[in-house]
């Protein structure tokens, strides 16, 4: 017969199992991965920009505007007055050469270009080229962190190049809602993320540079006017800590910061219906109870039985 503790560790052993069934089916139904925020743009102003101005590169210096643009024949490098869109200076790149992405070093600009497989390194002030780099594949994007700069080629590859040397270091898968993220574009840093257009796409998301994961998904529709093409070009005014967006051949430029999107109203509950799987869940739930009144039940008696014995059997034999 059973000793009191024997009966208990059946008592324990009875109650963990039931009460870890359930635990372990809600297991089942968490996600493993962070899924991104929504958001949707909120308009504040907008400027003139140059319709005719394929953008490839959007960026602020201390204030002041520049811009890449692309088109083989027509690629160029340009300081652009914010108020009025006008040009203020400009430089063409050769015309076998597709302008990309450009960002700022210190105050030096680094611009790609497309297929050529070369990075242009200019001064600031005169634009006169300082020295070329080489890398291998698509040049799209490009941003500065403050260490490295981040570079995307319209995989789902980031690529983090010396800042100095332009030489490859490390790179960075990126995922959205754990699928991994193509298409990846023009490049900003904003407060210490990455934020990104999705080329063909009016989205922008926001990349966590630490697991590569998408943390904000931007919705940015309804603001691409007419005759433009796909929305491309993010720059961040850190003197007036503000956003700017536009896109390819778009005949504006908008201030935007970010919103939560409203939720459509909640329908009407419907009249729970009971379904064979309804009925099944609440047979074993009662089956469960039955079995644990059951149990505990015969607990009881042995233990009162084990006391009614001494609390244990004699031995045969020994002294």
């Amino acid at each position: 017969m059973l000793g009191a503790r024997g009966a208990l560790a059946v008592l324990f052993s009875t109650l963990f199992l039931l009460s870890s069934i359930p635990i372990i089916g809600a297991q089942d139904d968490e996600s493993a991965y962070v899924r991104a925020e929504s958001y949707v743009v909120v308009e504040h102003d907008n400027v003139s920009h140059d319709s005719t101005a394929y953008t490839q590169g959007l960026e602020f210096y201390e204030g002041r505007l520049f811009e890449s643009t692309g088109k083989y024949g027509n690629s160029t490098l340009r300081e652009v007055n914010l108020s009025t869109g006008e040009v203020i200076r400009s430089v063409n790149i050769s015309s076998g050469e597709f302008g990309e992405g450009m960002t700022f070093v210190g105050d030096e600009i680094i611009q790609l270009t497309w297929r050529e497989g070369i990075a242009h390194r200019y001064d600031m002030d005169t634009f006169e080229i300082i020295t070329n780099y080489s890398y291998d594949g698509e040049g799209w994007g490009l941003a500065y962190d403050g260490t490295h700069i981040i570079m995307s080629d319209g995989s789902d590859v980031l690529q983090f190049r010396n800042a100095s040397t332009f030489e490859l270091e490390s790179t960075l898968n990126v995922t959205l809602n754990n699928e991994s993220l193509t298409r990846i574009n023009e490049l900003e840093m904003v407060n210490g993320l990455l934020m990104a257009n999705i080329y063909q796409t009016e989205e922008i998301v926001t990349i966590d540079l630490v697991s590569g994961v998408v943390v904000e998904h931007i919705d940015a529709s309804g603001l691409k006017p007419d005759n433009g093409e796909v929305l491309n070009g993010i720059a961040f005014d850190s003197t007036t800590q503000s956003l700017w967006i536009t896109g390819k051949y778009w005949s504006k430029m908008y201030n935007v910061t970010f919103t939560v999107p409203e939720s459509p109203p909640l329908p009407e509950p419907e009249p729970e219906i009971e379904t064979p799987e309804s009925s099944a869940n609440a047979v074993n739930s009662v089956y469960s109870e039955i079995i644990l009144a059951i149990v505990l039940a015969t607990v009881v008696i042995l233990m009162a039985m084990n006391l009614k014995d001494g609390g244990r059997n004699p031995r045969n034999g020994g002294p």
